[in-house]
């Protein structure tokens, strides 16, 4: 009697990630408003609501103590429990964000998403999926916090994944002045690295400051019947990852 054995080797999948920060030019001294964390299989990206500071609140504080409290709860597999625990534990301090937040298990991506922070998944060079804006009406997204939306209401995904597939998570800030085309090809070129991560941020600020510039946020207010033209001025966080093999690190 022959025995033929198989070997068959197991192995998981991870992010290797890239992060850029661009504040607004009017928050630069405070590091802006947006915050981020990252570890090998969660990404998530915050914007602090901006329309805080009319009311002498500053948006950071709620962001980034939500990002804090991510990192803390970031074991758990389900994305939206872990958006639910944070804001919880978020909402004692004044001010809303909007979130993404994504956990890679095994080859399985799962993701919660309330607002307008965005991602968008590449596979061999073409765009996979590109995310959608939640929003009340134009210019005023779904967000956490005390006065805010429920976690529940956030939209869940599942994305099957690949090795050398490529992520980018963003704030409004990159995603309402650089539309998917424009981010797939800066990506074509320059490949998964810090350099992408900060090309994609500077070409989004340098757009962002353009007052004649058809962006993205423009058309979607022309959509709206709102007249606007030229770049979406805000905090931009852009992570750019690649989908790895957890052994080649």
């Amino acid at each position: 009697m022959i025995f033929i054995l198989f070997i068959i080797e197991v192995y998981s999948l991870q992010f290797q990630s890239f992060v850029h920060i661009i504040p607004h030019p009017d928050k630069v001294a405070k590091g802006g408003e947006d915050a981020y964390y990252a570890n090998e299989n969660l990404l998530a990206v915050a914007d602090g609501v901006g329309g805080w500071n009319n009311h002498g609140v500053d948006p950071s504080k709620y962001s980034k103590t939500l990002c804090e409290n991510i990192k803390e709860y970031s074991h758990l597999e389900n994305p939206k429990q872990i958006m639910q625990i944070a804001s919880e534990l978020t909402n004692h301090i004044l001010g809303s964000s909007t979130l993404v937040i994504m956990k890679l298990i095994d080859n399985v991506l799962k993701v919660a998403n309330i607002g307008d922070c965005g991602y968008t998944i590449i596979r061999n060079q073409e765009i996979l999926h590109q995310s959608e804006e939640q929003q009340h009406s134009f210019n005023f997204p779904f967000q956490l916090g005390s006065q805010g939306d429920s976690a529940q209401l956030a939209q869940e995904f599942e994305h099957v994944l690949q090795i050398n597939d490529i992520l980018i998570v963003g704030s409004d800030g990159l995603y309402d002045n650089l539309d998917q085309n424009q981010i797939l090809n800066l990506i074509n070129e320059y490949g998964v690295s810090q350099k992408s991560a900060q090309l994609l941020a500077k070409t989004s600020f340098q757009y962002s400051l353009d007052k004649t510039y058809n962006s993205p946020f423009a058309q979607r207010a022309q959509k709206s019947r709102i007249r606007f033209i030229g770049g979406k001025s805000d905090d931009i966080t852009v992570i750019v990852a690649r989908i790895i093999n957890n052994n080649e690190l």
